[in-house]
């Protein structure tokens, strides 16, 4: 990809909250709890509507599969097994979505190598995509909150790919360079131009706020015709403060 034409943009907190946060720096402890208070009451308020909603959905969903799957023509094994898939699927999405009003942590957070491996093998099976998964040897030392969000960052690349890239390979790179992770997804799509989309749409906005609780940016780079990467680079190590 050129670098010097390639369109990039970081995701990050806005000048004018900036402003605002050093108007009155005694303030500061006060408004940062409220609007963590605040996240947590919205957090809850969707956690009950994805339980009720979502989770009947996902049921219904589940059984229709179900029955899918009787009437499957039996000399077609390769159709049986991507339904199997999808079944393996939904099964997981239904537990996520039980999990959360609880608050306990996503399952894929408990073991997030491995999550990760899963979730690309799921991409490359069901999207027919080329898509390869590497990390570090000496494997991924996150705590559960920020391996989710990690895991979030990499699953919303990933559907933005299958939904708009029209690529034929991908490829999740996950490094370690002296205390930072440096986290890319890249994809050999149609890439697009950044003026394009706006800065506060819900993909892009949701993958802000998690690289913010990494404890570092996400920035995207692409172009027309030249692909997208997704990258985060955050430290290993992350004080408290500094994530909320």
């Amino acid at each position: 990809m050129n670098t010097a034409t390639t369109l990039s943009t970081t995701l990050a907190p806005s000048h004018h909250q900036h402003h605002e946060d050093e108007a009155c720096p005694n303030c500061q402890p006060h408004i940062a709890r409220a609007r963590a208070l605040a996240r947590l009451k919205e957090r809850k308020r969707i956690a009950r509507e994805l339980h009720d909603e979502l989770g009947q959905q996902l049921t219904a969903l589940l059984q229709g599969l179900g029955v899918l799957r009787i009437h499957l023509d039996r000399e077609r094994p390769a159709l049986l097994k991507q339904l199997e898939r999808l079944c393996s699927i939904t099964r997981g999405a239904i537990d996520s979505v039980r999990d959360i009003p609880n608050g306990a942590p996503p399952r894929h957070a408990q073991d997030l190598h491995n999550a990760l491996e899963a979730l690309v093998e799921d991409f490359r099976q069901l999207a027919a995509i080329d898509c390869r998964y590497h990390a570090p040897p000496q494997g991924i030392d996150l705590d559960k909150e920020r391996a989710a969000h990690l895991y979030r960052i990499v699953q919303e690349s990933l559907t933005n790919t299958l939904r708009h890239a029209n690529a034929s390979r991908a490829q999740v790179t996950l490094a370690q360079r002296e205390n930072d992770y440096i986290l890319e997804i890249f994809d050999d799509g149609q890439g697009f131009a950044l003026n394009d989309i706006l800065p506060d749409s819900n993909g892009l906005s949701g993958m802000r706020e998690r690289g913010r609780q990494l404890g570092g940016p996400v920035i995207v780079f692409s172009h027309p015709g030249q692909g997208t990467i997704i990258q985060a680079i955050f430290p290993i190590r992350v004080n408290a403060k500094e994530s909320t």
